[in-house]
Formats: C-alpha cells, sequence, structure tokens
C-alpha cells in the first residue's frame, strides 16, 4: 500500500490543532528543548513510518496556547484523514489535541495560503488557582473603555516596529491590524486582535501597553507616538505574560479553509 501510495503521489494534508503551551519552548524545534514542533513529529513519524516536517500558519512562543493552530505536511502514507486523527491523538500528550484533518490541495501551505490570524488575550480580575495557567490575572482597576480607545489605535497599516520584531532579520515590520477590541465577560477581560499576520511578541506588547493606559500609568498619546514614530520610539512597558494569549483562529480563502 506505501508503494501504491508513493506511485500516485505525495498527499499534503491539514490539520487544525489545539494545544496547551504551558512546559514547551514554544513551537519552533529547537535542540535539546521540548517544543510543540518536535514533540508532533516525533508523535506522527510513528504513525506514517517516514520523517517529515510538519508547517505552522504560526511560530507560538513559550509558554502560548493555541485553539486553532493551523499546519500542514506531507506524507507519502495512504492512511484517511480520520484514521491518522486518532492515530495521532493516541499518541500524543494530551496538551497537544489533533482536532481536525482533511486532504489540502498541493497549492496550499499553512502560513503562506493565511490571510489573517486571531488572537486572543485572557485576563482575569480574579486570581483564583486554576486561572492562573491561562489567564493574566490583574487584580488592580482596569478602564475597560481606556483600553477599547487604545486598542483602536492599532488598527489599519502601520509599522509596528516599536511593539515586535520580524522572524527574519531585515523583515518588514509593517502589518495590517483588522481587529482589536476588548470586551469584559463575568470577571474576564478578553482581549481579540486580527491581522494578516504578526512580527514576534507584537499582540503581547500590544496588550502590555493597552493595559498600562487602561491601569493609568501612561497615556493614549504616548501609544498613539510609538505608532506613528516605531523606528525612533519603543513603547516603555514589558510584554503581557505568554500564559494568557491563544492563537484562536487562522483564517484562509474559502477554497482553502
Amino acid at each position: 500500500m506505501e508503494e501504491k501510495a508513493h506511485k500516485f503521489g505525495v498527499r499534503r494534508i491539514k490539520m487544525v490543532l489545539a494545544y496547551d503551551g504551558t512546559g514547551f519552548s514554544g513551537w519552533q524545534y529547537q535542540p535539546q528543548v521540548r517544543t510543540l514542533q518536535a514533540t508532533l513529529e516525533e508523535a506522527m513519524e510513528k504513525v506514517v513510518h517516514h520523517p517529515l516536517r510538519v508547517v505552522a500558519a504560526g511560530r507560538t512562543d513559550t509558554g502560548v496556547h493555541a485553539l486553532g493552530q493551523v499546519v500542514h505536511f506531507k506524507t507519502e502514507s495512504h492512511l484517511s484523514p480520520e484514521v491518522l486523527k486518532r492515530a495521532f491523538n493516541a499518541l500524543l500528550p494530551t496538551s497537544i489535541r489533533v482536532r481536525r484533518v482533511t486532504e489540502a490541495p498541493r497549492s496550499f501551505h499553512a502560513r503562506f495560503s493565511a490571510i489573517s490570524r486571531t488572537y486572543r488575550y485572557f485576563i482575569s480580575r480574579h486570581s483564583l488557582p486554576f486561572l492562573h495557567r491561562y489567564c493574566w490575572v490583574i487584580e488592580r482597576r482596569m478602564d475597560i473603555e481606556r483600553l477599547t480607545e487604545t486598542l483602536a489605535l492599532f488598527k489599519g497599516i502601520h509599522d509596528f516596529a516599536a511593539f515586535g520584531s520580524p522572524a527574519k532579520e531585515g523583515g518588514t515590520t509593517i502589518r495590517e491590524v483588522f481587529r482589536a477590541e476588548a470586551k469584559a465577560f463575568k470577571g474576564l477581560v478578553i482581549i481579540t486582535i486580527e491581522a494578516n499576520s504578526f512580527l514576534r511578541r507584537m499582540v503581547r506588547h500590544m496588550v502590555g501597553a493597552a493595559v498600562k493606559v487602561a491601569s493609568g500609568g501612561s497615556s493614549l498619546e504616548e501609544v498613539k507616538r510609538a505608532v506613528e514614530y516605531p523606528h525612533g520610539f519603543r513603547f516603555p512597558s514589558p510584554p503581557a505574560p505568554p500564559q494568557g494569549l491563544f492563537l484562536w483562529r487562522v483564517k484562509y480563502r474559502p477554497m482553502l479553509d
């Protein structure tokens, strides 16, 4: 059967993943540390019986989670998507779950075919023991209206050099943010940011800046200056901690979604 699969060409498989980023040193493979990519590939190779490389829509940082990470890989295996999903989940740790497996056209690329990525950041107003793993706990008062006003400054096409760095040296720092908003819900503040793509740590720096304004530690004008004059200014606040951040969804054109 493997010979038959090889004869008719290599298949391209698209998967949607959810994972708890706690205990992983981010997505991308690194020698001698536990990463999501390496853990996933090790389990998958036991199923398809050949080496493979998994390409992700976004390389999440250490401690960052995902509900809708999208990846693709190439395989000569004849196993159906349903069988692949069951087999992968049987071998993966429970902190990584394959939610969906589908055949993809050869033109599909998890990263380059994406038209937008949506991240959600969760802030809890209450310090409860089971929330610290998935939220930034902030018990001090925050002005939600100011938080929303600050996030609105990021919408549109801007140079975000003051809020992140490109994956490769010399890469562009211009991004288009389609949505940046905050909502309060039963003791949680949920921040949603959607863009065509993101710089490294860009979402966490944006959230950190917005929270600083909402908490009275900075002004809207200071954030606006960082957006308008990015190369001479870096917003003076640390990034929001990683555990509150989730890669929520990756969007593709209808024929690839």
